[in-house]
């Protein structure tokens, strides 16, 4: 097996039927010298190399099996059928399931069970993943017609600068830290150039789709890494697609810079560094440097944990993703990096408040809600329990899965480092999860690595049928406030198109289709954040109080937007009380002082009625 970037290694055997070594017969150990020749794995059996999979009843159930990703495709479409998302409940999508939604999941992970318990041809493993993730991943772009979620609109908008603008700003005021690291961004611009859109939205819409497909390629190609055992390897990837709830998928440079650390961990636990491999690991980190700050962070943590404990040679790897990422990060990014570095000292080495950052983020009265939050709670709890008897089991057979409980445990490092905005217990279960994953897997199979059991099988499904449900409920469970109309966007679209330079724009909440054209034009005041004595003085008297933000002679234009998704994020999360913005809105609709510029269905533009006169 080479050791560069061939994703899809088919030269390895299908099932080895033993224990899965981490170092198989053939590989280098670590500390062992760089070569400019790959070294090729060779498994025990040669045979076992050419020999197709071993399959149970007969080979006739490829095509029995490759049936039901297309009943459970037709099923899913059924159950959708004439739904209309705007009719969403507190549970987000998953208030729209209906028994034949259920029905459809059941068949489908029925096929990829049943799939596993036969070890049947990789292929039809593969389109029962892409199946699942067709349907998870891809419901929402069909379903809404709209691109979901707020922050993929403001990162559509740094696109949509830099097709105007041919460069980035790094000096700023709204956005800074995108135009710091813009390598995401940049290539996104190249894409849609290339596709010949005119803006990112078609493109972000299907972001999570496809990032969880390439996640797909990786993650196989990871795991290939860690073990020969071919079962193991779909099973960790399957469990891993049923935990990753955090929903770092969409149209974001995390996501790009996951699959690339995913990629750099998958080139060293082959545990040979060639020239090619350096070639890749160096453009690899360098893409992830150049777009995201907290990835190289992590990406440092574990190179530097798998030298110093001899997981892989290569004592130069940690020095140069220390290079690169201080090398970009002070350089090129030195006009946010250093205003920023007393906060980065102060968040260091403090854990507790780093992890009370999300914790309060988790924070809801919305009883719906809690469920939520805690169906996210439960999936990390239970698969890393599993994990740690996966990892237990391992240590008592001398067997596979050091490197695989070094990598699970390295995450937990970034709580020390930095808080990450409240985001750093998501992130750091995110990176995590591809090694609890495997570990939970090697707790369904036997010790020995031979085949899956009936006992295993019902094991591996009651594992399932308990990480599902809480992956469904935390991962749609907002999907209320992250759905957006067309109305909304046209509104939105017209403020950006109509504004002047430097105009003020007075959101209900940062809860809409927000930032994606123009968005430098704007100073962004949402009425949701503003101190409590602040909005409560809004909401005393809205017509007033608004009158006086939007005079403030500082702005060229003013305005006011109130939309519908603005309302239920509002009465959701209760930033302020239910039922704000509704009297927001109606207030200025009576003022004399305001009128309406554009208004739809989901959403109302207001304007003073006299600019001019009240200036």
């Amino acid at each position: 097996m080479a050791t560069g970037l061939r994703w899809w290694d088919s030269d390895l055997p299908e099932d080895t039927h033993s224990p899965a070594p981490l170092l198989a017969e053939g590989e280098r150990s670590p500390g062992s010298r760089v070569t400019t020749q790959a070294v090729r794995v060779r498994p025990p059996d040669a045979a076992a190399a050419v020999a197709p999979p071993a399959h149970g009843p007969g080979a006739r159930l490829d095509y029995w099996l490759a049936g039901v990703p297309v009943v459970a495709v037709t099923v899913w479409v059924a159950s959708f059928w004439g739904v209309n998302p705007r009719s969403m409940g507190d549970l987000g999508l998953v208030s729209l399931f209906s028994p034949l939604t259920v029905a459809a999941l059941v068949v489908l992970c029925l096929g990829v069970l049943l799939a596993l318990h036969w070890n049947v041809a990789e292929w039809l493993l593969a389109l029962h993943m892409v199946t699942f993730l067709a349907l998870i991943h891809g419901t929402p772009a069909l379903l809404y017609g709209t691109l979901r979620y707020s922050w993929s609109y403001k990162h559509v908008g740094i696109v949509d600068y830099i097709l105007r603008a041919g460069s980035v700003d790094p000096e700023i005021s709204v956005g800074g830290i995108y135009h710091n690291w813009p390598g995401f961004f940049a290539g996104s611009a190249v894409l849609t150039d290339a596709a010949g859109a005119a803006e990112a939205l078609g493109i972000a819409t299907w972001a999570p789709l496809a990032f969880n497909l390439i996640n797909l390629v990786v993650l196989r190609y990871l795991f290939r890494g860690l073990t020969r055992n071919n079962r193991l390897v779909w099973l960790a990837v399957w469990i891993f697609f049923i935990i990753t709830w955090v929903g770092q998928d969409y149209f974001a440079p995390q996501a790009m810079a996951y699959a690339l650390y995913l990629a750099c961990i998958g080139l060293l636990v082959r545990r040979s560094v060639t020239k090619s491999t350096i070639a890749a690991f160096v453009v690899m980190v360098s893409a992830v440097a150049a777009s995201h700050q907290i990835t190289p962070i992590m990406l440092f943590i574990a190179v530097t944990a798998l030298v110093l404990l001899r997981r892989t040679p290569g004592w130069y790897l940690p020095v140069i993703t220390a290079a690169v990422t201080a090398a970009w990060g002070l350089l090129v990014a030195r006009s946010y990096t250093i205003p920023g570095l007393e906060e980065i000292v102060t968040e260091f080495g403090q854990p507790v408040a780093n992890a009370n950052e999300t914790l309060d983020k988790a924070i809801v009265a919305n009883g719906s809600q809690l469920i939520v939050v805690w169906g996210g709670r439960a999936v990390v709890v239970v698969a890393t329990a599993v994990a740690l008897v996966g990892a237990w089991r391992s240590w008592r057979a001398r067997g596979l899965g050091v490197t695989a409980v070094l990598l699970m445990a390295l995450p937990a490092g970034l709580v020390l480092v930095t808080g990450f905005g409240g985001e750093v217990l998501f992130r750091a279960f995110l990176f995590a999860a591809p090694f609890i994953a495997f570990l939970a897997a090697a707790a369904c199979l036997p010790r020995d690595g031979r085949g899956m059991p009936l006992k295993n099988l019902l094991l591996t499904t009651l594992l399932t049928a308990v990480l599902l449900p809480g992956f469904l409920v935390s991962y749609y469970g907002k999907e209320q406030q992250n759905y957006f109309t067309a109305a909304e966007v046209e509104a939105v679209a017209w403020i950006d198109d109509h504004a002047r330079p430097d105009s003020l724009l007075v959101e209900g909440s940062r809860n809409y289709p927000t930032q994606f054209r123009n968005y430098e034009r704007f100073v962004y005041v949402p009425i949701d954040r503003e101190p409590e004595e602040s909005y409560a003085a809004v909401l005393f008297d809205p017509a007033d109080r608004l009158e006086d933000w939007l005079t403030d002679p500082r702005y060229s234009d003013a305005y006011v937007l109130i939309t519908r998704s603005q309302k239920i994020a509002v009465d959701t999360q209760r930033t302020m009380p239910p039922g704000s913005l509704d009297r927001v809105e109606t207030a200025l609709r009576r003022s004399p002082a305001f009128r309406v510029a554009y208004a739809n269905s989901d959403a109302t533009v207001f304007v003073l009625a006299d600019p001019e006169g009240t200036r």
